[in-house]
This record gives structure tokens, sequence and C-alpha cells, in this order.
């Protein structure tokens, strides 16, 4: 956790315990309607903490959802392998016999001489 995490946990921590305070003290001096309203304030101040570290939560999530997606998986190396591995054969026959013939049409192929 970042300090400024840290610090934004601390302020809502301090303004809970002053609407707290508040609502104490009004309800000391007989004003119940506004103790009612700091309670809901001191509700609030709640709320948006826990809202706060469920959106910290949600974005570690995501961070570690796009790490995970930007890393190809053992199966689509494997996959993308496959793919790419026929456009450097130049003949099926070459591949067929693991580069040691090529077809009659290949462009590679060498004509074969008297003493082969």
């Amino acid at each position: 956790m970042r300090s400024s995490h840290y610090f934004l946990y601390f302020c809502y921590g301090v303004l809970f315990e002053w609407l707290v305070w508040c609502a104490v003290q009004s309800a000391r001096n007989g004003a119940p309607w506004v103790c009612g309203v700091f309670v809901v304030g001191s509700g609030l101040v709640v709320v948006a903490a826990a809202r706060e570290r469920a959106l910290k939560d949600a974005l570690r999530r995501e961070a570690v959802r796009t790490q995970r997606d930007s890393h190809p998986h053992p199966a689509d190396a494997g996959a993308a392998v496959a793919a790419v591995a026929p456009a450097g054969w130049c003949c099926d026959a070459w591949a067929a016999t693991a580069g040691a013939e090529h077809g009659p049409s290949c462009r590679h192929r060498r004509p074969r001489g008297d003493g082969v």
C-alpha cells in the first residue's frame, strides 16, 4: 500500500472520530436532529472508506489480469509455433522428411548428379 493510501485512511479515521464526537455533543446538548445529521455523516465516511478499499482491490485484480493476459499461456505458445512453422517450409516434402528432400517443384531442389 502506498503512503498516499495510508494518509487517506488516516484522514477518514480523523473525520469519522470528529463526526462521532460532534454527534455525542449534539445529543448531550439536546439537539437530536443535529445528532442524526452527524451520525449519517459518520456512516458516509465509513462507506467511503469501504468503497475506497473495494476500488483499490478491483484495480489490483485488473492489473493482475492484464499482466496475466499479456504473457502467452503454454497452450497458446504451442499453437503460435505450429502456425508459424509452415511459413518456413519451402515445400511439403521438405517438411515431411525433416529437411532431407525437396519436392519436384521446389525451388531449393538440386538436380541429382551421376555421383549421388
